[in-house]
């Protein structure tokens, strides 16, 4: 019996750990009056702490949700017009049941997170939802078969998750991860993650009864960033950055041409792709390339570089792949 009690205590001082390190949400409030703000901070679900911001009105609030009881005696907060909820499990003096809603400070690590992000909204208000694009050779050279070269597309998505594609998702990694290098690759990209996202993960919140050092989640940006690296050709290899309490974590998400047809892998037997209009190119630059990765050749049916529909078709011939470019007039 002994046993048991201590192992439930243990749970729930694991428990405790665990809501402890939990992050704050923040949930944004476009364009909102402070009533609005007040409404939402209320009516999201949950008790405890939550911050309501609006980057195009530059303001973030922090509010604090409790079930009003008996003498609940509340220290560090300022008292918001409380609310009914049906429903709710406590009953007031009055028998009205109510969530109440406090205002607090907003925490320093907070106000400077939300400055940086209203600093980098200023400059392109699209930044925390849109995919970025980022010149490749930026992320410096790698080897090649004559002398070192800018990282390939089209070589990253044959070989990965070895060779160029190995190389390419680990330069992208140790980049991203210091704020000068980062810098470098992209000074947007560098502020929303030093700047942001990073800082968010571990800012202190003051929760009234010590502390809340799990960070803050802000619902309308997440947790990571959608780049495209990509070359003059408009090739590009995509990358999802999650920025995690220990670090960033790149994930290789496929490689495409600039008509955003996949290219293909080395282990994919057999080989199709399609074009529209205008894809004659594209479907002879894949051929070869897919050809000299092989040590075979290709060949092109219906003459082209006007086709109404475009298809590549490569068959496996033991070593080599056997590619015909098909365009129809």
């Amino acid at each position: 019996m002994k046993k048991f009690v201590a192992a439930v205590l243990c749970m729930a001082a694991w428990g405790a750990i665990g809501e402890a390190r939990a992050a704050v949400p923040a949930v944004a409030c476009n364009n909102c009056s402070a009533a609005q703000e007040e409404q939402l901070a209320l009516s999201t679900p949950g008790l405890g702490l939550r911050f309501v911001y609006d980057l195009a009105g530059n303001s973030i609030r922090k509010f604090k949700v409790y079930l009003d009881v008996p003498n609940n005696f509340v220290l560090d907060a300022i008292p918001v017009e409380p609310q009914p909820t049906e429903g709710a499990r406590v009953q007031t003096p009055s028998g009205v049941a109510v969530r109440t809603l406090w205002e607090m400070t907003v925490d320093s690590d907070v106000a400077s997170i939300f400055s940086e992000m209203r600093a980098i909204h200023l400059i392109d208000p699209n930044a925390f939802s849109k995919t970025h694009r980022v010149d490749i050779s930026r992320l410096g050279l790698t080897h090649g078969a004559i002398a070192p070269r800018s990282f390939s597309p089209q070589a990253i998505g044959w070989e990965y998750p070895s060779g160029e594609g190995f190389e390419f998702l680990e330069r992208v990694n140790e980049l991203l991860s210091g704020r000068n290098s980062s810098a470098a690759v992209s000074g947007t990209l560098s502020r929303m993650i030093h700047g942001v996202l990073s800082p968010a993960t571990g800012a202190y919140i003051e929760g009234g009864t010590g502390g809340v050092t799990g960070g803050i989640q802000f619902g309308s940006i997440g947790s990571s960033i959608t780049v495209d690296f990509c070359n003059n050709d408009g090739d590009c290899a995509r990358v999802k950055i999650t920025i995690t309490p220990n670090g960033i974590q790149s994930d290789y998400l496929g490689a495409r041409d600039s008509l955003n047809v996949q290219y293909p892998t080395m282990s994919e037997r057999p080989i199709r792709r399609e074009w529209g209009r205008n894809g004659f190119q594209e479907a002879r630059d894949m051929a070869a390339f897919v050809a000299n990765r092989t040590g075979s050749n290709y060949s092109i049916d219906g003459g082209g570089p006007i086709c109404r529909r475009v298809v590549l078709a490569c068959s496996d011939a033991g070593a080599q792949m056997l590619c015909t470019v098909y365009c129809q007039q």
